[in-house]
């Protein structure tokens, strides 16, 4: 299973943000909902809750994406989705996750919303990392270890959460750059390469413009966020050339994920209502490394639902 077929078009900069849109020649149609449309639940699990863990709950009358690095906000401490998961209309699951508030565990507290947020691009990309991380297991360390980034550039959280970060940058009008400075989604646009500095940092694409549409201005304002943990003469360099962006989409649309039954236990096929078929899919290929989510609908051959591309030599990906 490939990679369909990416175009990338002329980029645009907000401060050393450079964004490319991304094409795809996938068909276009999969009646997925995600990000705010979705209509999912997230509680803490019923046999008691855990750091790692959390319960997802699709009520909506569609199958509902939630990505890797979406923010699930409150219960007793804030989370991040450690992969991309696909629930089937009225399925519940107990999701993977990460915590990004290491000083708060509020015990009774259940209470969690969705405003289908994304973590900082400093954060994400310490999920890009296999589950052969050369660095050992304590990626929760790790992603600690990231989030304190923001406590040290942009002063401290009472409880080093993520999500005060986020909305002291969102609510500060002194802030140089905003996600209103971005350009607009353009026509059947699927995605974007982003560039940090001179150089590509990561490409998202989706399977189809909907679905890339509601999370598009969540990603631009979370890399924004990034901008200030950047060395100055990262933030002073020049834009991104557009050939590094196209070289970049031609490495990762090269990635092979084998056959959609095949691949690590971990990454099982789930079958959904309605002959939906999903299972998650990862790669890491000399300095790219990939991972999303891939579906089957009946009569259809299987495509990429969702699918994110590191650039593991940029700056941002060292370690924390």
């Amino acid at each position: 299973m490939k990679v369909q077929q990416l175009h990338v078009g002329a980029g645009a900069t907000v401060g050393p943000l450079s964004i490319f849109p991304v094409w795809t020649a996938a068909p276009g149609e999969l009646g997925i909902s995600t990000g705010t449309h979705a209509d999912v639940a997230v509680s803490e699990l019923a046999s008691g809750a855990q750091v790692p863990r959390l319960t997802v709950t699709n009520n909506g009358p569609r199958p509902a994406l939630l990505l890797e690095g979406e923010l699930l906000e409150g219960g007793q401490q804030h989370r991040t989705c450690a992969r991309d998961v696909l629930l089937g209309a009225g399925e519940t699951r107990d999701i993977d996750t990460y915590c990004v508030e290491a000083g708060r565990w509020e015990a009774g507290q259940s209470s969690h919303r969705r405003q289908a947020r994304r973590a900082p691009l400093n954060v994400w990309a310490e999920l890009a990392a296999g589950s052969d991380d050369p660095r050992g297991s304590d990626r929760q360390g790790r992603i600690w270890n990231r989030v304190s980034r923001f406590d040290a550039v942009r002063g401290p959280s009472v409880t080093s959460s993520l999500l005060d970060h986020l909305d002291r940058f969102t609510q500060d009008r002194d802030d140089p750059f905003t996600a209103s400075d971005a350009p607009a989604p353009l026509d059947g646009q699927r995605g974007v390469v982003i560039g940090l500095g001179s150089q590509p940092l990561l490409l998202e694409v989706f399977g189809t413009h909907t679905l890339f549409r509601r999370h598009y201005r969540q990603l631009i304002e979370s890399a924004l966020l990034d901008v200030e943990l950047l060395p100055p003469k990262i933030r002073a360099s020049r834009s991104m050339p557009a050939q590094l962006a196209r070289d970049f989409a031609a490495a990762v649309q090269a990635t092979d994920f084998g056959t959609f039954d095949g691949g690590l236990p971990e990454l099982e096929v789930r079958h959904h209502r309605g002959g939906l078929r999903s299972r998650n899919v990862s790669r890491t290929a000399g300095p790219i490394t990939a991972a999303g989510i891939a579906v089957e609908l009946p009569h259809r051959k299987p495509e990429l639902a969702h699918l994110t591309g590191w650039n593991t030599r940029h700056t941002l990906m060292e370690i924390a």
